[in-house]
């Protein structure tokens, strides 16, 4: 493997089990939680819509938002999905990365594809995700089962009582 990030797609042909199951968490709330850093170094949540198509993590928003701000002045993030219960029978996600500006034709096919029709395109600010860690922690019996996996390492399983 070897590369430091990669896209949705990437990390689905890697480990299409681990992508599967994230994906899910994702998607199992309409939205998620995105870290991201602000000017002074400090942390800032935002939540947001994180849809997985055409083998992207998309991450769009208005254009002057905070959380715009913060990623065109250091593109890393953190997205952790929405908890559905205490117990966590199907875990929670963590995926971080950084971001890099959607190209011309990848804009074209995340509005096509949108689930609401976008009227003015010019009103968004349109990221692809570049993976470099994804985590999916479960309650597993009587233990906590933590899967991670990044581009150069691959899936790693810890178990912890």
């Amino acid at each position: 493997m070897g590369s430091d990030t990669v896209a949705w797609a990437g990390f689905e042909r890697a480990d299409p089990d681990l992508a599967l199951q994230t994906r899910q968490r994702l998607e199992s709330h309409r939205h998620a939680v995105m870290a991201t850093l602000r000017a002074d170094g400090s942390p800032r949540l935002s939540g947001m819509e994180a849809p997985v198509r055409s083998g992207h993590l998309w991450l769009g928003m208005m254009p002057g938002s905070a959380k715009a701000d913060d990623l065109a002045h250091d593109p890393r993030f953190a997205l952790h999905s929405a908890p559905d219960s205490e117990m966590l029978p199907d875990g929670d996600s963590r995926i971080d990365g950084a971001v890099r500006p959607a190209d011309a034709a990848e804009r074209e096919e995340f509005i096509a594809g949108h689930r609401f029709p976008i009227e003015d395109p010019s009103s968004m600010v349109l990221y692809v995700a570049l993976i470099s860690r994804v985590v999916l922690v479960r309650v597993s019996g009587e233990s906590l089962l933590i899967e991670s996996w990044t581009p150069s390492t691959g899936r790693n399983t810890q178990r912890r009582q």
